[in-house]
C-alpha cells in the first residue's frame, strides 16, 4: 500500500489539473523495476507529465524490497521560457516535514512505510477518516474493513482531486462520508 502526503501547494494543483489514470511507458516501467531515477520525458500537457511522474513513483515504491519513500515534486515556471518539470527523490527514511505543508514548491510524499489513511495530507483530513472509520464501525464494520472502506473511497483519482485536494473533505462530518460510501 503506497499513502501520498500533498502540501497545500500540491493539493492545489492536482485539484485544478487532476492527472488522469496512464500506462507507464515500458522504459519507464524497467527503469522503475531498477528503482533507480531517471528524468521523465517531457510530455505535451502538463497532466499527461503528472500522471506519468506520478505512476513512475509508484512503480518504484511497488518494485521497492524495503520501506521506502518518494518525495515528488513539481517546478513552476519563472516566466514562459522555462518548462514545468517534475522530480522524483527516493529515500530509506521519511523526509523531516518542517516547513513542508508551506512550501513555496508543490510537493507530495508517496511512502510505503504502514499507515492507517493513505489519503490524508493533513491532520483535519486524517481527523474526518478517523470520524468516518468509527461511523462505519457503529454500522458493523471491523475496524479492517472500514479503514479498508474509506482508503477504498478515496482512491479513486476523480474523487480524491475533486473532494479531497479541493478540501471539501472538512466541510462534512465522518457521518456524512460514511452514509456516502456505503450508499
Amino acid at each position: 500500500m503506497i499513502s501520498e502526503k500533498a502540501n497545500v501547494r500540491m493539493r492545489a494543483a492536482l485539484h485544478a489539473i487532476r492527472p488522469g489514470d496512464v500506462t507507464l511507458p515500458v522504459s519507464l516501467a524497467e527503469m522503475a523495476a531498477r528503482t533507480t531515477s531517471l528524468e521523465i520525458p517531457r510530455q505535451d500537457e502538463l497532466a499527461d507529465l503528472l500522471a506519468i511522474s506520478m505512476a513512475y513513483a509508484r512503480a518504484c515504491l511497488q518494485a521497492a524490497d524495503r520501506p521506502l519513500t518518494a518525495l515528488f515534486a513539481i517546478s513552476e515556471p519563472y516566466d514562459d521560457v522555462i518548462p514545468v518539470s517534475t522530480s522524483v527523490t527516493f529515500s530509506a527514511e521519511v523526509p523531516d516535514l518542517v516547513g513542508f505543508e508551506d512550501d513555496e514548491l508543490p510537493l507530495m510524499l508517496l511512502s510505503t512505510e504502514p499507515t492507517d489513511f493513505l489519503y490524508a495530507s493533513n491532520d483535519e483530513q486524517a481527523k474526518v477518516m478517523a470520524d468516518t472509520t468509527e461511523a462505519l464501525k457503529r454500522q458493523g464494520h471491523s475496524e479492517v474493513d472500514a479503514v479498508a472502506l474509506v482508503n477504498e473511497f478515496w482512491a479513486e483519482p476523480g474523487r480524491r482531486f475533486a473532494l479531497l485536494y479541493g478540501d471539501w473533505i472538512g466541510q462534512q462530518t465522518g457521518e456524512h462520508w460514511a452514509r456516502l460510501l456505503t450508499r
